[in-house]
C-alpha cells in the first residue's frame, strides 16, 4: 500500500475513534438527565437527574399530598374531610419518573432528550379498602336516615314533628372521585342517594290545620238528656292517633273503645248504675234482694258522636242512654238457692277483751259473705291485712312454738268456725294449716289457723248452689253458719292419739316473755270426714295432723310484759 494511502487510512481510524468517544460522551451527558422539557403533574423537572427530579416533586407535591380532601354531598350542604394518609393514599415519586433519565447510545432517544417534550401525571397508589372503609365512617357522621313525621297528642296538646328526607353517600362512586383526582382535587362533590319521606310537609301542615288544631282546642261537652260532663283534650288526646294513608295524607284515627270508656266515666254521675241482686242477712236469715236495672250512655254512640264534636263549631256530642242490665239478674241469685242451714258450728272462747275484739271485728267482715258456685273462699282475701285502722287490737299468736304478742291475736277462732263450716258442708278443702300445738278448745285435727300473709284458710264452693257465710259473737262464743241448699250429710270420726310427745318446762328473762303456765304433749291424730248422699257413702278423706308439744314457760324477769 503506497505510504499516502496508508495515512489517510490511519486518519480516518482515528477521527472515527475521535467521533464516537464524542458521541458516547453527548449520550452520557445527554441520556444521564432528564429531557429538556419534562413536566409530571404540572412541575417542570426537566434537565435533572431521577434523583433530582423525586426532590422537586417532593417540595413541589407534597404538602398538597398531605392536604385533607374535602367531600362536599351534593345538594345536602353537608360535607366530610378525609385524611389522605389514613385512608390509604400515597404518591410513588420514583414510579413517576422512572425511564425518562439513563444511559443510551440510541440516537432517536439522544435526541428526544435534547429536543422532546414530556407530560405526565403523578403515579399514586390507593389502598381502595382503606379508602372505602374510611369515606364510609366519615359517611356515617353526615348520613341522614329518612323519617316520616307525625302529629301526636301527649297531655291533649298537638306536637308536631317534620319529615325528614334521607341522604346517603354514594361510597363507590366517591371512592372512585377520590382515586382519580387525587391528589389534583382537594375538594369534590359526591353523588348521593336522597330518599324524600312518604309523608310531605304540606300532608303534616293539612293536618294539623283540619284536625289536630280544633280537636285539641278545647273541651268537649257531653250532654246526657239535660245535665251536661265534659271531656278535656287531656282525657281525649290518649285515645287519638294519625296514621298515614295510601294517599299521602294523615288522617286521624280513634280507640272507639278507649273513648267509649272515657264517655262512660265522665257520664256516670249522669246516670244510674245498675244494682246486682244479692243476698243479705236479715233477722238473722237471708234474704234475696231483686237486681235493678240501671241507665247508662250508649258509649259505643257515644264515641262517634265525641268524634265528630272535636271539629264542630259548638263542641257538643248530645248522646242517648240506653239500659243497664245488672251483671247477676234476680233468677240467677235466686237459682243459687241458699234458703237453708246446711252446716252450723259454735266455739266458745275465754274472756278477753282485746281478743274478743278481734273476734269481732273479722266476724263482722266475713259474715254475709256469699261464695257463688265454682267460687272459692278466702279468708284473707276476705279480711286482708288485721290492722288497727280495722279495729284489731294486740292479743296472743304463736310464733315458733310460743305465744307472742301480735295485732288481730284471736282471729284463728274465727278460721277454725268457716273451717268447720266448711268440713260439715261437704265442700273441697283448698287450704288450710292446723295450729302448730294443740288448744283444748278447739276440735283435735279439725281446726285451723291463718296469719297474714303466708297462711290462709280455703274452701272451693264445688255444688251447684250459692253459699252464704254467717257469723256472729255471742254468749262467749263465735256461732257459725252455712246458708245454701243441702246436698249431703257429713260424719266427722277421730282415731285415737299416737305418738305423744311431753312438753318440757323453760324459764324466760325476756322482758317479752309470755308465760305458758301448763305443759302440754304433742301427739299425732287422723280425723276422717265421711260424706254421705242419699244414704250412700260418697267420698271418705282423712285428714292426719301432727301437733307439737306445748312448753311450760316461765318468766323470771320480774318487767316482762303480760
Amino acid at each position: 500500500m503506497p505510504r499516502d494511502a496508508g495515512a489517510l487510512v490511519a486518519r480516518l481510524g482515528i477521527g472515527l475513534l475521535l467521533a464516537a468517544a464524542a458521541y458516547l460522551a453527548v449520550c452520557w451527558w445527554v441520556t444521564r438527565q432528564m429531557p429538556a422539557t419534562v413536566r409530571i403533574e404540572g412541575i417542570n423537572v426537566g434537565g435533572t437527574t431521577a434523583e433530582q427530579a423525586v426532590a422537586r416533586l417532593d417540595r413541589e407535591l407534597g404538602a398538597k399530598a398531605k392536604a385533607p380532601v374535602h367531600i362536599d354531598l351534593a345538594d345536602s350542604g353537608r360535607s366530610i374531610v378525609v385524611d389522605p394518609a389514613g385512608a390509604g393514599l400515597a404518591l410513588d415519586l420514583p414510579a413517576s419518573v422512572a425511564g425518562l433519565a439513563g444511559f443510551s447510545l440510541d440516537p432517536a432517544v439522544v435526541w428526544s432528550h435534547l429536543t422532546g417534550e414530556v407530560d405526565r401525571p403523578v403515579i399514586t397508589v390507593v389502598d381502595r379498602d382503606r379508602l372505602t372503609a374510611a369515606i364510609t365512617q366519615k359517611a356515617k357522621a353526615v348520613e341522614v336516615a329518612v323519617k316520616e313525621g307525625s302529629v301526636t297528642f301527649p297531655g291533649g296538646v298537638t306536637t308536631v314533628t317534620d319529615s325528614v328526607t334521607g341522604i346517603a353517600l354514594d361510597i363507590a362512586d366517591t371512592v372512585g372521585q377520590v382515586t382519580r383526582t387525587w391528589p389534583r382535587q382537594s375538594t369534590l362533590i359526591a353523588a348521593t342517594a336522597v330518599t324524600p319521606p312518604v309523608l310531605s310537609q304540606a300532608a303534616i301542615d293539612a293536618a294539623v290545620r283540619d284536625f289536630a288544631t280544633p280537636a285539641m282546642s278545647g273541651p268537649v261537652v257531653v250532654l246526657v238528656g239535660d245535665r251536661s260532663a265534659s271531656l278535656a283534650p287531656a282525657d281525649i288526646a290518649p285515645t287519638l292517633t294519625m296514621t298515614l294513608d295510601p294517599s299521602g295524607r294523615l288522617v286521624p284515627s280513634v280507640d272507639k273503645a278507649a273513648l267509649a270508656a272515657k264517655v262512660a266515666a265522665v257520664t256516670s254521675p249522669l246516670a244510674a248504675a245498675p244494682q246486682d241482686a244479692r243476698w243479705e242477712l236479715e233477722g238473722g236469715a237471708p234474704v234475696l234482694r231483686p237486681a235493678v236495672p240501671g241507665v247508662a250512655v250508649d258509649a259505643v254512640k257515644a264515641a262517634d258522636l265525641v268524634v265528630a264534636a272535636l271539629t264542630a263549631p259548638d263542641r257538643t256530642a248530645r248522646v242517648a242512654t240506653v239500659v243497664a242490665a245488672p251483671a247477676i239478674s234476680t233468677e240467677t241469685a235466686a237459682g243459687w238457692g241458699i234458703t237453708e242451714v246446711v252446716a252450723s258450728f259454735d266455739s266458745p272462747f275465754p274472756d278477753n277483751p282485746a281478743r274478743t275484739a278481734n273476734l269481732t271485728a273479722a266476724a263482722q267482715t266475713v259474715s254475709g259473705t256469699v261464695i257463688r258456685p265454682g267460687g272459692v273462699f278466702s279468708l284473707n282475701g276476705i279480711l286482708g291485712e288485721r290492722t288497727a285502722d280495722k279495729g284489731y287490737q294486740e292479743g296472743y299468736v304463736i310464733e315458733g312454738g310460743r305465744l307472742v304478742k301480735g295485732t288481730g291475736g284471736g282471729v284463728s277462732q274465727i278460721s277454725t268456725v268457716v273451717y268447720n263450716l266448711a268440713w260439715f258442708a261437704g265442700v273441697a278443702l283448698t287450704e288450710h294449716h292446723p295450729h302448730s300445738f294443740y288448744i283444748s278448745r278447739y276440735p283435735e285435727g279439725r281446726e285451723a289457723t291463718v296469719y297474714w300473709p303466708t297462711l290462709d284458710n280455703r274452701w272451693t264452693n264445688t255444688t251447684p248452689y250459692g253459699m252464704l257465710v254467717q257469723l256472729w259473737i255471742a254468749d262467749g262464743a263465735v256461732h257459725g253458719r252455712m246458708w245454701s241448699t243441702k246436698l249431703v250429710d257429713v260424719e266427722s270420726v277421730k282415731g285415737e292419739r299416737t305418738n305423744v310427745r311431753e312438753g318440757r318446762s323453760l324459764t324466760d328473762g325476756s322482758t317479752e316473755c309470755v308465760p305458758q303456765p301448763v305443759a302440754m304433749p304433742g301427739f299425732d291424730v287422723t280425723v276422717q270426714r265421711v260424706i254421705r248422699r242419699g244414704g250412700a257413702v260418697v267420698t271418705t278423706e282423712s285428714y292426719t295432723t301432727s301437733y307439737d308439744p306445748q312448753d311450760r314457760i316461765v318468766c323470771t324477769n320480774p318487767d316482762h310484759k303480760t
